[in-house]
Protein backbone atom coordinates (compact mmCIF):
# COMPACT_ATOMS: atom_id res chain seq x y z
CA UNK A 1 0.00 0.00 0.00
CA UNK A 2 1.09 3.71 -0.95
CA UNK A 3 1.45 5.77 2.14
CA UNK A 4 -0.86 8.70 1.91
CA UNK A 5 0.37 12.31 2.47
CA UNK A 6 0.46 13.16 5.73
CA UNK A 7 -0.62 16.32 7.06
CA UNK A 8 1.62 18.44 9.51
CA UNK A 9 0.45 18.27 12.82
CA UNK A 10 1.03 20.94 15.21
CA UNK A 11 2.46 20.92 18.51
CA UNK A 12 -0.66 22.46 19.79
CA UNK A 13 -2.29 19.54 18.26
CA UNK A 14 -0.10 16.49 19.65
CA UNK A 15 -1.19 18.12 23.20
CA UNK A 16 -4.72 18.40 22.64
CA UNK A 17 -5.10 14.89 21.29
CA UNK A 18 -3.37 12.75 24.75
CA UNK A 19 -4.64 15.66 26.97
CA UNK A 20 -8.69 14.94 25.67
CA UNK A 21 -8.19 10.91 25.89
CA UNK A 22 -6.87 11.38 29.39
CA UNK A 23 -10.06 13.62 30.07
CA UNK A 24 -12.14 11.41 28.22
CA UNK A 25 -11.18 7.94 30.61
CA UNK A 26 -11.23 10.14 33.88
CA UNK A 27 -14.58 11.63 33.17
CA UNK A 28 -16.02 8.46 31.82
CA UNK A 29 -15.00 5.19 32.57
CA UNK A 30 -11.63 5.44 33.83
CA UNK A 31 -12.77 4.35 37.26
CA UNK A 32 -14.42 0.97 36.62
CA UNK A 33 -11.08 0.67 33.55
CA UNK A 34 -8.67 0.87 37.12
CA UNK A 35 -10.06 -2.33 38.61
CA UNK A 36 -8.94 -4.39 35.48
CA UNK A 37 -5.09 -2.77 35.74
CA UNK A 38 -5.65 0.29 33.99
CA UNK A 39 -3.43 3.14 36.33
CA UNK A 40 -5.65 5.37 38.43
CA UNK A 41 -5.52 8.97 36.92
CA UNK A 42 -5.07 12.19 39.30
CA UNK A 43 -8.12 13.24 40.26
CA UNK A 44 -9.95 10.71 39.97
CA UNK A 45 -13.08 11.14 42.44
CA UNK A 46 -15.27 7.68 43.64
CA UNK A 47 -17.84 6.47 41.77
CA UNK A 48 -21.86 7.44 43.32
CA UNK A 49 -23.11 3.64 43.40
CA UNK A 50 -22.16 0.83 41.30
CA UNK A 51 -23.10 1.49 37.14
CA UNK A 52 -26.03 -0.34 36.03
CA UNK A 53 -23.94 -2.05 32.76
CA UNK A 54 -20.41 -3.03 34.58
CA UNK A 55 -17.55 -1.26 32.16
CA UNK A 56 -15.02 -4.01 30.65
CA UNK A 57 -11.98 -3.38 28.44
CA UNK A 58 -9.48 -5.64 26.63
CA UNK A 59 -6.89 -4.58 24.72
CA UNK A 60 -5.07 -7.31 22.70
CA UNK A 61 -1.68 -6.61 20.58
CA UNK A 62 0.12 -9.80 18.38
CA UNK A 63 2.90 -10.32 15.96
CA UNK A 64 1.70 -10.65 12.70
CA UNK A 65 3.53 -13.45 13.10
CA UNK A 66 1.77 -14.76 16.14
CA UNK A 67 3.36 -14.18 19.42
CA UNK A 68 1.00 -12.12 21.59
CA UNK A 69 2.84 -9.09 22.83
CA UNK A 70 -0.08 -8.10 25.54
CA UNK A 71 -2.99 -8.58 26.82
CA UNK A 72 -4.68 -5.85 29.20
CA UNK A 73 -6.25 -7.42 31.30
CA UNK A 74 -4.75 -10.58 31.76
CA UNK A 75 -7.98 -12.32 30.99
CA UNK A 76 -11.62 -11.67 30.21
CA UNK A 77 -11.24 -10.87 26.71
CA UNK A 78 -12.93 -14.18 26.06
CA UNK A 79 -16.89 -12.91 25.97
CA UNK A 80 -18.62 -12.61 23.16
CA UNK A 81 -20.19 -9.39 22.23
CA UNK A 82 -21.47 -7.78 18.74
CA UNK A 83 -18.64 -7.22 16.21
CA UNK A 84 -20.95 -4.02 14.92
CA UNK A 85 -19.24 -2.44 11.75
CA UNK A 86 -15.81 -4.29 12.32
CA UNK A 87 -17.99 -7.24 10.98
CA UNK A 88 -17.92 -5.16 7.52
CA UNK A 89 -14.42 -6.92 7.64
CA UNK A 90 -15.91 -9.98 7.19
CA UNK A 91 -18.91 -9.69 4.99
CA UNK A 92 -16.55 -7.76 2.28
CA UNK A 93 -14.09 -10.65 2.04
CA UNK A 94 -17.11 -13.32 1.84
CA UNK A 95 -18.98 -10.77 -0.60
CA UNK A 96 -15.73 -10.37 -2.63
CA UNK A 97 -14.61 -14.22 -3.18
CA UNK A 98 -18.58 -14.76 -3.72
CA UNK A 99 -17.88 -12.31 -6.54
CA UNK A 100 -21.22 -10.13 -5.02
CA UNK A 101 -19.18 -7.18 -5.28
CA UNK A 102 -15.63 -6.10 -7.12
CA UNK A 103 -13.15 -4.16 -5.56
CA UNK A 104 -13.55 -1.09 -8.00
CA UNK A 105 -17.00 -1.97 -8.48
CA UNK A 106 -19.92 0.87 -7.22
CA UNK A 107 -23.38 -0.28 -6.02
CA UNK A 108 -26.57 1.41 -6.67
CA UNK A 109 -26.36 4.02 -4.16
CA UNK A 110 -22.70 5.33 -5.65
CA UNK A 111 -20.61 3.27 -3.06
CA UNK A 112 -17.92 1.84 -3.92
CA UNK A 113 -16.00 -1.05 -1.36
CA UNK A 114 -13.36 1.17 -0.50
CA UNK A 115 -15.96 4.05 0.79
CA UNK A 116 -18.26 1.88 2.28
CA UNK A 117 -15.59 0.22 4.45
CA UNK A 118 -14.23 3.44 5.46
CA UNK A 119 -17.17 5.20 6.64
CA UNK A 120 -19.41 1.72 7.60
CA UNK A 121 -22.35 2.07 5.25
CA UNK A 122 -25.03 0.09 6.76
CA UNK A 123 -26.97 0.03 3.41
CA UNK A 124 -24.13 -1.25 1.23
CA UNK A 125 -23.80 -4.43 3.75
CA UNK A 126 -27.38 -4.73 4.15
CA UNK A 127 -27.31 -4.94 -0.15
CA UNK A 128 -24.86 -7.86 0.47
CA UNK A 129 -26.34 -9.43 2.69
CA UNK A 130 -29.76 -9.90 0.77
CA UNK A 131 -27.87 -10.51 -2.20
CA UNK A 132 -25.61 -13.12 -0.86
CA UNK A 133 -28.31 -14.38 1.82
CA UNK A 134 -27.55 -14.63 5.60
CA UNK A 135 -27.62 -18.74 5.03
CA UNK A 136 -24.21 -18.43 3.01
CA UNK A 137 -22.76 -15.52 5.08
CA UNK A 138 -23.15 -18.01 7.38
CA UNK A 139 -21.04 -20.61 5.91
CA UNK A 140 -18.24 -18.09 4.83
CA UNK A 141 -18.04 -16.61 8.73
CA UNK A 142 -17.70 -20.51 9.65
CA UNK A 143 -14.55 -20.74 7.34
CA UNK A 144 -13.20 -17.87 8.73
CA UNK A 145 -14.15 -18.76 12.77
CA UNK A 146 -15.54 -15.91 13.11
CA UNK A 147 -17.17 -15.59 16.33
CA UNK A 148 -20.56 -17.65 16.55
CA UNK A 149 -20.95 -17.29 12.75
CA UNK A 150 -24.62 -16.83 13.82
CA UNK A 151 -26.96 -14.89 11.47
CA UNK A 152 -30.48 -16.40 12.25
CA UNK A 153 -31.62 -13.41 13.56
CA UNK A 154 -32.19 -11.61 10.59
CA UNK A 155 -32.22 -7.57 9.77
CA UNK A 156 -28.70 -6.27 10.79
CA UNK A 157 -27.56 -9.54 13.40
CA UNK A 158 -23.64 -7.93 13.50
CA UNK A 159 -25.28 -5.21 15.22
CA UNK A 160 -27.23 -6.24 18.24
CA UNK A 161 -28.34 -9.57 16.60
CA UNK A 162 -27.51 -12.99 16.76
CA UNK A 163 -24.09 -12.63 15.35
CA UNK A 164 -21.04 -12.17 18.36
CA UNK A 165 -17.30 -12.39 18.69
CA UNK A 166 -14.91 -12.37 21.20
CA UNK A 167 -11.74 -10.29 21.17
CA UNK A 168 -9.81 -13.20 20.84
CA UNK A 169 -11.31 -14.34 18.20
CA UNK A 170 -11.20 -10.90 16.52
CA UNK A 171 -7.60 -11.21 16.74
CA UNK A 172 -7.25 -14.63 15.09
CA UNK A 173 -9.27 -13.59 12.30
CA UNK A 174 -7.03 -10.64 11.54
CA UNK A 175 -3.88 -12.23 11.92
CA UNK A 176 -5.31 -15.20 9.49
CA UNK A 177 -6.79 -11.72 7.51
CA UNK A 178 -3.46 -10.22 7.46
CA UNK A 179 -1.22 -13.56 7.34
CA UNK A 180 -3.01 -14.36 3.83
CA UNK A 181 -4.26 -17.85 5.98
CA UNK A 182 -8.70 -17.07 5.19
CA UNK A 183 -9.80 -19.50 2.75
CA UNK A 184 -10.61 -16.90 -0.05
CA UNK A 185 -8.60 -15.51 -2.64
CA UNK A 186 -5.93 -13.77 -2.01
CA UNK A 187 -7.35 -10.81 -4.73
CA UNK A 188 -10.32 -10.68 -2.01
CA UNK A 189 -7.66 -10.52 0.78
CA UNK A 190 -5.65 -8.03 -0.68
CA UNK A 191 -8.21 -5.46 -1.48
CA UNK A 192 -9.53 -5.87 1.44
CA UNK A 193 -6.98 -4.72 3.42
CA UNK A 194 -6.30 -1.74 0.79
CA UNK A 195 -10.19 -0.38 1.86
CA UNK A 196 -9.42 -0.79 5.38
CA UNK A 197 -6.33 2.32 4.92
CA UNK A 198 -7.95 5.25 6.21
CA UNK A 199 -7.70 8.61 4.67
CA UNK A 200 -5.24 11.01 5.51
CA UNK A 201 -4.14 8.86 9.05
CA UNK A 202 -7.84 9.47 10.30
CA UNK A 203 -9.34 6.76 12.27
CA UNK A 204 -13.19 6.84 11.78
CA UNK A 205 -16.90 5.40 12.13
CA UNK A 206 -19.86 5.97 10.62
CA UNK A 207 -18.46 8.79 8.69
CA UNK A 208 -17.10 11.00 11.95
CA UNK A 209 -13.51 11.48 12.80
CA UNK A 210 -12.95 10.15 16.08
CA UNK A 211 -9.31 10.21 16.78
CA UNK A 212 -6.09 10.88 15.18
CA UNK A 213 -4.17 7.93 14.57
CA UNK A 214 -0.93 9.64 16.17
CA UNK A 215 2.65 9.32 14.31
CA UNK A 216 3.18 6.11 13.14
CA UNK A 217 7.01 5.68 13.02
CA UNK A 218 8.53 4.62 9.47
CA UNK A 219 5.53 6.07 7.73
CA UNK A 220 3.54 3.23 6.96
CA UNK A 221 -0.26 3.96 7.21
CA UNK A 222 -1.97 1.70 10.30
CA UNK A 223 -4.66 -0.23 8.85
CA UNK A 224 -7.75 0.01 10.89
CA UNK A 225 -11.61 -0.62 11.85
CA UNK A 226 -13.98 0.41 14.19
CA UNK A 227 -17.33 -0.33 15.16
CA UNK A 228 -19.98 1.16 17.52
CA UNK A 229 -23.31 -0.25 18.51
CA UNK A 230 -25.95 0.47 21.90
CA UNK A 231 -27.87 -2.68 22.01
CA UNK A 232 -29.91 -4.64 24.41
CA UNK A 233 -28.76 -2.18 27.36
CA UNK A 234 -25.13 -2.43 26.61
CA UNK A 235 -22.62 -0.63 24.45
CA UNK A 236 -19.68 -2.12 22.55
CA UNK A 237 -16.82 0.06 21.28
CA UNK A 238 -14.43 -1.38 18.85
CA UNK A 239 -10.97 -0.83 17.18
CA UNK A 240 -8.85 -3.16 15.60
CA UNK A 241 -6.13 -2.95 13.07
CA UNK A 242 -2.77 -3.64 12.20
CA UNK A 243 0.16 -1.04 12.48
CA UNK A 244 3.88 -1.69 10.62
CA UNK A 245 6.88 -0.58 12.47
CA UNK A 246 9.95 -1.06 10.49
CA UNK A 247 10.05 -4.42 9.44
CA UNK A 248 7.41 -5.57 12.06
CA UNK A 249 3.66 -5.69 11.61
CA UNK A 250 1.52 -5.91 14.71
CA UNK A 251 -1.98 -6.75 15.51
CA UNK A 252 -4.33 -5.18 17.90
CA UNK A 253 -7.89 -5.52 18.91
CA UNK A 254 -9.31 -3.15 21.23
CA UNK A 255 -12.86 -3.74 22.83
CA UNK A 256 -14.82 -2.16 25.72
CA UNK A 257 -18.39 -2.63 26.90
CA UNK A 258 -20.40 -0.96 29.28
CA UNK A 259 -23.30 1.04 29.91
CA UNK A 260 -25.31 2.99 27.17
CA UNK A 261 -23.68 6.30 26.76
CA UNK A 262 -20.22 5.31 26.71
CA UNK A 263 -17.99 7.51 24.99
CA UNK A 264 -18.01 6.06 21.45
CA UNK A 265 -13.90 6.45 21.46
CA UNK A 266 -13.77 4.84 24.12
CA UNK A 267 -12.02 1.97 22.42
CA UNK A 268 -9.92 4.07 20.64
CA UNK A 269 -8.64 5.57 23.78
CA UNK A 270 -7.21 2.29 25.20
CA UNK A 271 -5.73 1.58 22.05
CA UNK A 272 -3.81 4.59 21.84
CA UNK A 273 -2.82 4.66 25.42
CA UNK A 274 -1.59 1.06 24.86
CA UNK A 275 -0.14 1.30 21.89
CA UNK A 276 1.72 4.66 22.84
CA UNK A 277 3.68 2.37 26.09
CA UNK A 278 4.31 -0.11 23.94
CA UNK A 279 6.05 1.73 21.71
CA UNK A 280 4.36 1.40 18.59
CA UNK A 281 2.85 4.86 18.21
Amino acid sequence: MNAPNRPVESPSRRRVVPALAAALCAAAFAPSLAAQGYPQLPGQGAQVGPPETPVRACFLLADLGGSELRRKPANGCDRRVSPAATFEIAAALAALDASIVRSNGTSSGGQTLDSALAYSSPGYFRDIDRQMGSVRMGEYLNRFGYGNADTRSGGEYWNGGSLQISPNEQLRFLQKLFGDQLPVSRQAAASVRESLEPPSWIMTSRGRVIAASGAMRGGVPPVVKAGVIDAGGEAVRWQVGLLTRGTRNYVFVSCVTGPVGLPQDAAVVVANNELVDAGIL
